[in-house]
């Protein structure tokens, strides 16, 4: 299995790379200049096509998701009335479009991940957040966050009760938008008018305890005359914290290995010493425990306070060995591995965060001129609270008269008759990240007409907008200074040697019981413990000025133009803890701030031309292009295009294409990320590790040519890893995306049926390399050395200490990545009255065919076929929701569905792992698969003149995540995927929103 952990390290970090509303919606008043909604009243004729227009996303020009050159999806307000979705980012990420691939949420608060902990982003098609714009009522809002990482946009910004309505864009959209908008667009369309004081209440309440959520949320609107019209709202949002141990599912990581007949789960039954709940004792932190470093041997407190001699005769004083493995009382094996750990009940998987929000719009007429303006505030606080391990190493006198060869080691001649016993001290330390968060946006345009006689039919629009999030995260961290390897004499080895230097005692001993075991955590935080926070400031400045109008007429309609310009400016100030700068913190990153700067200025232009109308076969057809060319101060100038045909073939079939280039420029951590510091397992990075043993031809010859055996079993320890970002040597990615699709619009029913066919390739993608991949890119590839090679040192043959180890790993953030995919989307919407009521149905699913990643080039193999990672776990090659709805008077019964579909990590490995594998001796089936889930939810709502309230289950069946081997499956909480996001992780819950207008 330890070849191909490499493998499972180059994903992970590929993975984690690239991992709502109540009340009805509201009509949106046409503007010609900017996203308009034309809604068709009449009834069409027999012989003409039935299709409202509702949307448009990605033009100038009016669209709806079924008559668009582009795929389009929208997602009303009501939806996350009657599925009880309290934010923007649950409804988002729930889409078919997302659901599919590894969604960034607060439940990675463990991981470095952009925006710092708490952030929560979309990522369409698994492209990446970074490749996917979020908008605005069509206008780009800044990032916010913390820490030097900051891209996309926090979704925590945007209140649920401001929006009507969300469109998502599903092809390229970079002619339109810019950066960014590679793999989608999700444009958030918010209400512009309140006709009244409203008052809503939601609550979301799990049957087991643990991830409540709340939000209470007030609009008031008003009008001046006929001139000007103003709209208010605020919204609190609560999410409480959910402990791992509150969830089954989450609480217990195991091995997961079952016996091949009886099917009997055989791994880490742990009946321990001090085990008091033989169901959840495998917590992932060693507690109560000390490492003899000379026999390896695990040591525990003697509860007879006897003192037993060690392997090479020392002793510990107050210490005995612990038995490592044995029988249970009905016969089965196992061994024990960790002890109990109930302190670990706060281990937050869900942290604490809540969310205050102020949003006010005013639309002025000023006498021809449309006068919009729209003001955004919004506060995060996100508490985590969680724990680590801390294993400093003790020293201790032993056999001081004797000469014991386990020891000679020790260099120091000082030392020669005077033995020491090198003890690692294995204990849990607390853990606590304290996240806030204030961010303020601006936009303000003016839009009109030119006077009769002057250029008729144009209009013009000029947009500003400026964002600035401030963020700062604090969290305590263990004082290097202060938590260097003791002796009991009070002697530290502060240079990592193995001889303790003369450096003042230590105010705590690691060794006391009461210390080991966690009873007295507050004295171990107070001898070695410190507290830091860092801050963090994101600013962006926008204008924007766009004409549109018809050139002239054509045969078969006007040929309608736009043109634009746009100027964007964007900075980061990124100054972490000083403990993080000085590198004072034992066992976590040490960084630098990112600081930097960057510009653009861009022109674009649009063009719709009707070919054809009422002509046979071909009632309406249209053509459409687009370009944009664009100039950065810190990466390059270029131009990208894309043109759509949109043919109405008669009243039921209509066929729609589109191709587009596209770009995403380099962010600014990606472009000044100063060096940041960690490490990684060598044995988890090392693709030369039992190197004879690999299916890839390249690792074996080049391992070879290193002059490595094939045998190597890795060095101990870790290996220092340096991130840092890649300045101006970045280039820009570049895209090409394809998609074509046909609308089915029966005249017979009310029944719309969209499929649409995409490929998108990204080449150039900008890439944070891991230490995996560094190294991988080095022995992987047909070319031996490369410049791969040269950015990291392994230690020669004769090493005294880590022969042909790897150390110092310099990882830059370079232009080396690409990746491609295809797959077919569809939409279906029914609507049929009946008797006893309206019956809606709405349905969406995603067939992803294939999904290649590749890291360094088309020669580098990641260990399974031609690197398409579709179908493995966090890529589903099938996803899908759907909802079916009956109105009847006042009442509205809902039943939705979510499915996820099989996952499969089996192909990653040389080995079948699904077959009996070795167990530590015993024959045991893996689980490296996740099967087909669905996940149920039903809702009711009443709805008076005045009064709306809403009640509903979600889960109702209480279907809970898939468990997974952890060895086989990277990135796990307890035995569940979270690089598979779309699963339920709360929970079956209550939901019951109330909502008022006086």
């Amino acid at each position: 299995m330890k070849k191909m952990q490499f493998h499972r390290s180059v994903l992970g970090s590929v993975a984690i790379s690239a991992l709502l509303f109540s009340g009805a919606g509201y009509a949106q008043e046409a503007d010609e200049a900017d996203d308009v909604v034309e809604v068709v009243t009449e009834a069409p004729a027999e012989d003409e096509a039935r299709q409202e227009k509702i949307v448009v996303t990605g033009s100038l020009i009016a669209r709806d998701e079924f008559a668009s050159s582009s795929p389009i999806q929208v997602i009303t307000a009501e939806v996350a009335t009657l599925e009880g979705l309290v934010d923007t980012a649950a409804l988002l990420q729930g889409s078919s479009l997302a659901s599919g691939s590894t969604q960034l949420n607060n439940t990675f608060q463990n991981f470095v991940t952009n925006g710092g902990i708490g952030s929560q982003t979309i990522d369409l098609r698994g492209c990446g957040d970074t490749r996917t714009l979020v908008l605005i009522d069509g206008k780009r809002p800044g990032s916010s966050g913390t820490r030097g990482s900051i891209a996309a946009l926090d979704l925590n910004v945007v209140p649920q009760s401001i929006i009507q309505r969300v469109e998502i864009l599903k092809d390229g959209a970079s002619t339109i938008y810019g950066s960014d908008a590679v793999c989608g667009v999700v444009n958030i369309i918010t209400r512009d008018s309140v006709d009244s004081l409203e008052l809503n209440g939601f609550i979301s309440q799990p049957f087991e305890s643990g991830g409540e959520q709340y939000s209470l949320s007030a609009a008031y609107g008003f009008d001046l005359g006929d001139f000007a019209n103003f709209t208010f709202s605020a919204e609190y949002r609560l999410d409480e914290e959910m402990d791992v141990s509150q969830r089954d599912y989450l609480d217990c990581p195991r091995d997961y290995v079952r016996d091949p007949v009886s099917g009997r789960l055989i791994d880490r039954l742990n009946f321990s010493a001090t085990a008091t709940d033989p169901n959840r004792n495998c917590s992932s932190l060693y507690h109560n425990t000390a490492i003899d470093l000379f026999s390896e041997e695990r040591l525990v407190p003697s509860p007879d306070g006897i003192t037993v001699p060690t392997a090479f005769g020392g002793f510990i004083p107050g210490y005995r060995p612990r038995v490592g493995t044995g029988f249970t009382a009905d016969g089965q094996p196992f061994y024990e591995d960790i002890l109990d750990a109930p302190f670990l009940d706060n281990q937050d998987f869900f942290p604490k965060n809540e969310n205050l929000s102020l949003f006010a719009t005013a639309d002025v007429d000023l006498g021809g001129i449309a006068w919009d303006t729209e003001l955004l505030y919004s506060k995060r606080k996100t508490d985590v609270e969680g724990w680590r391990q801390f294993f400093p190493i003790v020293g201790s006198a032993i056999n001081p008269a004797g000469n014991n060869p386990g020891f000679g080691y020790i260099a120091d001649p000082t030392y020669s008759n005077s033995m020491f016993s090198l003890v690692q001290a294995v204990m849990p330390y607390p853990t606590t990240n304290n996240i806030e968060v204030d961010y303020y946006y601006a936009s303000s345009s003016l839009s009109g007409g030119f006077a009769p006689g002057m250029l008729d039919g144009w209009s013009w629009k000029v947009d500003g907008s400026y964002s600035r999030g401030e963020g700062s995260y604090g969290g305590n961290e263990i004082l290097a200074s202060l938590s260097g390897d003791w002796n009991l004499d009070g002697v530290a080895d502060t240079d990592g040697d193995g001889v303790p230097n003369t450096v003042g005692p230590p105010s705590i001993n690691y060794l006391d019981p009461d210390i080991l075991s966690g009873a007295r955590v507050q004295d171990l935080v107070n001898a070695v413990g410190g507290y830091q926070t860092g801050n963090t400031v994101y600013e962006q400045t926008t204008f924007t000025a766009v004409l549109a109008g018809e050139l002239f007429e054509l045969p078969a309609g006007p040929l309608g133009v736009g043109l634009g310009a746009e100027y964007r400016e964007f900075s980061i100030d990124d100054q972490p803890g000083v403990l993080t700068q000085s590198g004072d913190i034992w066992g976590s990153s040490t960084a630098g701030p990112t600081v930097g700067t960057n510009s653009v200025s861009e022109l674009f232009a649009e063009v719709s031309v009707p070919l054809l109308k009422g002509a046979p076969l071909a009632e309406d057809v249209e053509f459409s292009a687009s370009i944009r060319g664009f100039d950065y101060d810190i990466g390059g100038s270029d131009s990208i295009y894309k043109a759509g045909l949109n043919w109405q073939i008669n009243p039921v079939l209509r066929a729609r294409t589109s191709y587009g280039t596209s770009y995403r420029a380099p962010a600014l951590f990606e472009l000044f990320l100063d060096d940041q510091t960690g490490f990684l397992a060598q044995t988890s990075i090392d693709p030369c590790i039992d190197w004879g043993q690999s299916q890839n031809a390249n690792i074996r010859a080049n391992c070879a040519a290193a002059g490595i055996p094939d045998n190597y079993v890795g060095a101990a320890g870790s290996a220092l890893v340096v991130t840092s970002g890649g300045g101006e040597d970045l280039r820009p990615e570049t895209g090409d995306t394809f998609t074509v699709g046909i609308i089915l619009t029966p005249t017979g029913a009310d029944l719309n049926i969209a499929f649409d066919y995409y490929e998108i390739e990204i080449k150039d993608q900008i890439t944070s390399l891991s230490g995996a991949q560094i190294v991988g890119g080095c022995y992987g590839t047909t070319t031996f050395p490369n410049d791969f090679c040269s950015l990291f040192d392994r230690a020669a043959a004769d090493d005294p200490v880590a022969p042909f180890g790897l150390d110092n790993i310099l990882a830059p953030t370079l232009n080396v990545d690409s990746q491609s995919q295809r797959g077919l989307d569809m939409e279906v919407r029914y609507t049929h009255e009946f008797n006893f009521g309206t019956m809606i149905f709405d349905g969406s699913v995603n067939w992803a065919f294939e999904r290649y990643i590749n890291v360094f080039g088309a020669d580098f193999v990641s260990g399974i076929d031609n690197n398409d990672f579709n179908g493995t776990v966090g890529y589903p090659s099938i996803v899908g929701d759907a909802s079916i709805r009956l109105d009847r008077g006042d009442w509205t019964y809902t039943w939705f569905t979510d499915f996820i579909g099989r996952q499969d990590d089996n192909r990653y490995y040389a080995d079948n792992f699904n077959e009996p594998q070795d167990y530590f001796g015993l024959p045991g089936l893996y689980t490296s698969s996740t099967e087909a889930v669905f996940q149920h939810g039903a809702s009711v709502r009443w709805q008076g003149d005045s009064l709306t309230l809403a009640f509903g289950i979600n889960n109702i069946f209480d279907e809970t995540p898939p468990q997974v081997s952890p060895d086989l499956v990277q990135i796990s909480a307890g035995n569940t995927p979270l690089s598979a996001t779309g699963y339920d992780l709360r929970g079956r819950r209550a939901f019951m929103s109330v909502s008022k207008t006086f």
